[in-house]
């Protein structure tokens, strides 16, 4: 692994990615993706390298991307429009950036390991967004049963990421710093939640083990009840005079999420808890 592609690499997510790719293996060229000025900012101070090379573009524009994936051998796509409820009111834009934007980055794809991130909302999708992502899956799926190169092409499938930019917990600390207030829709919700360096550790894993057509899936275990969250975060941000208001489903919302489908047979949990490989596995210079 010598040039790695990290799409959406200035946000929550790809940063924490991006440090501990820099980190684990040496010799390797990092290229960050993405738009927000103000995220690659913060990509910029908390990974500060010469090996790391800023690209600003959109993943919409074919040309851009078959230009910067030239000699990349390996793609980590993070970069897709996320918020059920945008996509939900911007369903042109969700195709437009989560189905066209990964046909791009796989049209222009010429190496050797492909990792797109997925959500459970991809599975059995009631909302535009899961619906997005469920058919960049087939995407990517498509590439891993047609290609014979040898390439690997492969999904990691994530439940909500704690602290991460536009996350319920995000979202209920500003709420309570600005009105000493949190919106909930329903305490009986059922939502999958992660830690960033659960899944930082699942890329990994995964980068350096996992298998063509294979999904990936975090966490291990069972979903977490949207009451349990509400608690915690009045503890950590909140005081005796916070207010809780309920303000039911929003469109696109269901109660339960899953995160393996009923005909899915290459979906595989807890592979972050594997062995790891203990040492940088650095391509010689």
């Amino acid at each position: 692994m010598e040039k790695v592609l990290v799409t959406g690499g200035s946000g929550f997510i790809g940063r924490s990615l991006i440090k501990e790719l820099l980190k684990r293996y040496p010799h390797a060229q990092i290229i960050s993706v993405s738009r927000s000025e103000g995220f690659i900012s913060q990509l910029m101070v908390s990974c500060p390298s010469d090996r790391l090379k800023i690209v600003i573009a959109d993943i919409r524009d074919l040309q851009a991307m078959r230009y910067i994936s030239r000699r990349v051998d390996t793609v980590i796509h993070l970069a897709a429009m996320k918020r059920v409820d945008l996509s939900e009111e911007q369903c042109r834009e969700a195709v437009s950036a989560n189905v066209v934007g990964t046909m791009n980055i796989l049209d222009a794809f010429k190496g050797d390991t492909f990792i797109l991130m997925s959500t459970d909302k991809a599975v059995e999708p009631v909302n535009c967004y899961g619906a997005t992502k469920l058919v960049a899956e087939k995407l990517v799926l498509e590439h891993a049963n047609k290609d014979h190169s040898g390439s690997r092409f492969m999904i990691i499938r994530s439940g909500n990421v704690m602290g991460s930019t536009g996350s319920v917990l995000d979202i209920w600390q500003r709420q309570i710093q600005d009105n000493n207030e949190i919106t909930v829709t329903d305490l009986d919700m059922l939502r999958f939640y992660t830690s960033v360096d659960g899944v930082v550790r699942l890329y990994i894993a995964v980068l350096e083990r996992g298998e063509n057509g294979k999904v990936y899936v975090t966490p291990r275990g069972e979903a977490v009840i949207l009451r349990e969250m509400v608690e915690k975060a009045l503890k950590l941000y909140g005081n005796e005079n916070t207010r809780v208001k309920f303000i039911g489903m929003r469109p696109g919302e269901r109660m339960q999420e899953k995160m393996l489908g009923a005909q899915e047979v290459n979906v595989v949990s807890g592979f972050e808890e594997t062995e790891m490989v203990p040492t940088p596995l650095a391509v010689s210079s």
